[in-house]
């Protein structure tokens, strides 16, 4: 006799998954999970809970978990040019960042999720998703933790595995190739900075180079090197380690003890993963199955946990409404409530992108957000995801980013 069917199959235990199965466990569905690895496992990842996503697990009652793990806090970034026109932004009274290492802050959302009900199935892999079909529920054709080859099948088969989501790929999600081919190295490194508050951000023709501490000593940082793909990728194959030091000591960054690394490197990328579908029959796309589009501005975990909130509220309203698979149309509310939530954060990660991938607009900008400590401020925020896109709408900031304002 077979075992009965869970309403939701998602596929992929990050942040996204586990998130969304905490929410759906909640409201007394029926949840299974899929994860490729074990937990924990390392993540290539900025490792980054900006003040938006810190406010959202606050909300959804995930916040203790994380501060359990005793991550740092981030007050601020500094941004550096390769030039030495450098800034300072700060996310404001009261909002704080929080910096923790992926494979821990995973394993304790997944242990979240199992904990509220779901069940954890690890080391399974998915080879093939069919959509939902002439009354059939949708299938997921997978290879078990033993080797043998399985149909799971769910009233709603969920995508949350990632940039190379096999979900994705099983409804044709992908619109085409991505136009910023960038790729990333993460190492965990020892040392100590002049103020680990804040994270560092230095950028050059050669790409960007990110600190920050990820746990409260104070003591062990996160260092992420992204570069082209198309310039820096065949010495990235040949020698990655050689390649991360070589781009840590150029960017110069104010250690105080000397940085050696004590883990990794992992890499990812590349980053811009266009979608032209985020559902179908009894299939949803969340997280970066979703679409991702550049790692600069540190919002992914944010994105997310409020793509996992939008797709649980959809799924629940659909999964109590009746017993069979939801239809693309009856899930198609939430692939416009997701566009439109992080339309204008696009928006701004495509401007970003456009300036700091020049050098004069680039040096120009730092200088003025320099001069301008309240445009600066005004920027994090924004993408801090604790400001609404018009609050950058503002002649000073703009002439600030332009480096037309250097005294405010």
């Amino acid at each position: 006799m077979s075992a009965p069917c869970p309403d939701v199959l998602i596929v992929g235990s990050g942040p996204s998954g586990s998130v969304l199965a905490c929410l759906l466990a909640d409201a007394g569905l029926q949840v299974e999970l899929l994860e490729r690895s074990a937990h924990p496992r390392p993540k290539p990842c900025g490792e980054l809970l900006n003040p938006g996503a810190v406010r959202t697990l606050e909300r959804l009652g995930l916040l203790e978990p994380v501060l359990a793990l005793h991550p740092a806090t981030l007050k601020g970034w500094h941004l550096a040019t390769e030039g030495g026109a450098r800034a300072e932004g700060r996310y404001g009274p009261s909002r704080i960042g929080l910096s923790v290492a992926r494979d821990r802050l995973d394993a304790a959302l997944v242990a979240q999720a199992v904990t509220r009900g779901a069940v954890l199935h690890e080391r399974v892999q998915v080879r093939r998703v069919r959509t939902a079909r002439n009354g059939d529920l949708p299938t997921a054709e997978t290879i078990e933790a033993d080797g043998s080859a399985r149909e799971r099948r769910a009233r709603v088969v969920v995508g949350a595995d990632g940039l190379r989501s096999m979900v994705a790929a099983g409804i044709n999600a992908r619109r085409r190739r991505g136009t910023v081919r960038k790729v990333s190295l993460t190492c965990r490194v020892q040392g100590r900075l002049a103020d680990a508050a804040f994270g560092r951000l230095h950028i050059s023709d050669g790409g960007t180079v990110g600190a920050s501490a990820v746990h409260a000593d104070g003591h062990r940082f996160n260092v992420t090197v992204v570069a082209d793909s198309h310039g820096a990728g065949r010495t990235i194959s040949v020698d990655p380690l050689g390649f991360f030091h070589d781009r840590l000591e150029r960017a110069g960054l104010d250690w105080l003890e000397a940085p050696h690394v004590v883990d990794g490197p992992w890499a990812s990328g590349p980053f811009d993963r266009p979608i032209r579908e985020i559902v179908h029959d009894g299939v949803l796309l969340v997280g970066d199955a979703a679409g991702y589009y550049d790692p600069l501005t540190g919002q992914g975990l944010f994105r997310a946990f409020c793509g996992a909130e939008l797709a649980a509220a959809q799924l629940i309203d659909r999964l109590r409404a009746g017993h069979r698979s939801p239809t693309r149309a009856e899930l198609d509310p939430y692939a416009r409530r997701l566009r439109r939530a992080f339309r204008s954060g696009r928006g701004v990660q495509r401007v970003v992108e456009a300036v700091v991938s020049r050098e004069g607009p680039r040096r120009r900008a730092i200088r003025g957000l320099a001069g301008s400590a309240r445009s600066a401020d005004r920027l994090l925020r924004f993408t801090g995801d604790i400001a609404p896109i018009h609050s950058l709408v503002r002649p000073s900031f703009l002439a600030a980013v332009a480096g037309l304002e250097t005294s405010r």
